[in-house]
């Protein structure tokens, strides 16, 4: 296995441990995910606790990788329950108790034992739908 595998395997074990402290993250890291752009391993390690803390049980997988030198293109899942406040960008969303299970893909950028960079990517639609937080269509009435 690679180096910069062994990398995104900690920072998946550590994401799924609840241990940031062991997170490779570097100190000016940038994450771009669909709720926007988190910079420095403080902000990125943040937006990492709001789904550790709305999903107390949730875990990341990862599926399969592309590996080319310091660049890793991963897929993967993510499984948990909804069982504590989401905050989003729209405001908090309390617990629905719903279970979720997403796929999500990530390229990431290694540098030595660290991550610089993640652009982060998964169905938004269908995550909020899981939740049930989207609009029933209702068929009119024949």
């Amino acid at each position: 296995m690679s180096s910069s595998r062994t990398i995104i395997d900690q920072h998946i074990d550590a994401f799924n441990n609840r241990t940031p402290d062991t997170e490779p993250w570097a100190t000016d890291a940038e994450l771009v995910s669909p709720g926007g752009t988190f910079t420095g391993r403080d902000e990125v390690l943040g937006f990492l606790s709001v789904f550790q803390h709305a999903f107390s049980d949730g875990t990341l997988s990862v599926n399969s990788a592309i590996i080319d030198g310091d660049h890793v293109s991963v897929e993967g899942a993510f499984n948990g329950t909804h069982d504590g406040i989401l905050h989003s960008p729209s405001g908090p969303v309390h617990a629905t108790g719903k279970a979720v299970s997403f796929r999500w893909s990530a390229s990431y950028v290694v540098r030595a034992s660290e991550l610089a960079s993640e652009h982060l990517y998964f169905d938004q639609l269908d995550f909020l739908a899981q939740l049930g937080l989207l609009p029933v269509e209702h068929t009119p009435a024949q």
